[in-house]
């Protein structure tokens, strides 16, 4: 209940909010964001994104978390399109003796309009071992490696659609730098969050001994998770260059996934509906000018989900960090043909384009 109350407090603080700036900010956008869409900009950027899940090992809770380091990512940035693909470094051979080898594949790509901002991501993963090993384990104390699921594998399809009520307030500046806050705004921004995933392969797992063990009775998963947020994003600008972002994002859903149970003697699926509360928040700090920029940014979302015996759901607490530095310059001519040409055929997109001659 105290968390719904936040949630209805928070929407109509943002509501009030944003009554007052519209009144106060209703001059043209020029005065407050300037564009660069006529440059391809490319954004080296590392992070520690790493997707967490629970689910039932043993009738217990296990936390489990694919064996994967630090990222490197490539981002191009041109006009509405952000499309990024990374890389992580190889990991030592201690490690992977303890968590397991994991193999990985994530593509992101971001949709960014004048209003809508859509990101879209798959992320393809196989391999996994349980962060809270010792709660299965107790006396796992000379032998330090975890349990590991080498045959695990989750296909996750994730995006966001998001809607921004102030013309002033620029979504591109913070999330593809294809344009410059030039004064601080704020804004109100519904969203919506979905998931499609599918979860396998949780058969056999890896005792700390080194041990292949088949499971009597396992799972795999699949399903659909959707969550509707009210948030409110405020960029503050100093001298121009510099600036620091921050949001908050409550919001409500329902997560709906069926359980196949397999076992020597049955094989049954159930369905379930949880129902899911999310708070998503963030900060953010660079500095832009028209050829170069950088930053960093920290990101965290906490989820309350109800979990019951051979269930499975997302990590409820996740925090993550972006370190980035970018370079603008001309877009060369097959890029802007390319474009051009996905433009005149989608007829949504001329409506959402600036005037880039």
């Amino acid at each position: 209940m105290k968390f719904l109350f936040f949630i209805f407090l928070f929407t109509m603080l943002c509501l009030s909010a944003q009554n007052t700036m519209v009144d106060s900010l209703s001059i043209s956008n020029n005065n407050y964001i300037e564009e660069h869409h006529k440059q391809l900009n490319i954004k080296f950027e590392v992070s520690n994104e790493i997707k967490n899940y629970n689910l039932d090992f043993n009738s217990n809770k296990a936390n489990i978390s694919p064996n994967i380091g630090i990222r490197y990512d490539f981002g191009f940035n041109y006009r509405f399109a952000s499309i990024r693909l990374g890389i992580r470094p190889k990991l030592s051979d201690n490690s992977i003796e303890d968590k397991g080898k994991s193999d990985n594949f994530k593509i992101k790509i971001k949709l960014l309009f004048n209003e809508w901002s859509h990101k879209m991501e798959y992320n393809y993963v196989k391999g996994f071992y349980i962060k809270n090993t010792n709660d299965f384990i107790l006396d796992n104390l000379e032998n330090t490696n975890h349990i590991q699921f080498p045959d695990m594998k989750t296909n996750v399809f994730s995006g966001t659609s998001a809607y921004k009520f102030n013309q002033n307030y620029s979504v591109k500046a913070v999330e593809s730098q294809t344009e410059i806050q030039i004064k601080s705004a704020g804004t109100v921004m519904p969203s919506i969050d979905y998931w499609f995933y599918n979860i396998s392969g949780t058969k056999k797992y890896k005792n700390p001994q080194g041990e292949i063990i088949e499971r009597e009775k396992y799972n795999s998963f699949e399903g659909i998770n959707t969550i509707v947020n009210i948030g409110y994003y405020y960029t503050f600008v100093y001298r121009k260059n510099w600036y620091a972002n921050v949001y908050a994002s409550p919001g409500v859903g329902m997560d709906f996934y069926k359980v196949k149970t397999k076992s020597p003697n049955e094989k049954y699926t159930k369905n379930y509906s949880d129902f899911v509360l999310s708070l998503q928040s963030g900060v953010a700090v660079g500095y832009s000018t028209k050829k170069y920029y950088f930053g960093a940014d920290f990101n965290s979302r906490i989820s309350k989900e109800n979990y019951g015996e051979n269930q499975f759901n997302f990590n409820t607490s996740t925090n993550t960090f972006h370190v980035f530095i970018g370079y603008r310059f001309r877009a060369p001519k097959t890029v802007r043909k390319t474009i051009d040409s996905i433009e005149e055929k989608v007829p949504i997109l001329q409506s959402e384009a600036p005037n880039y001659n």
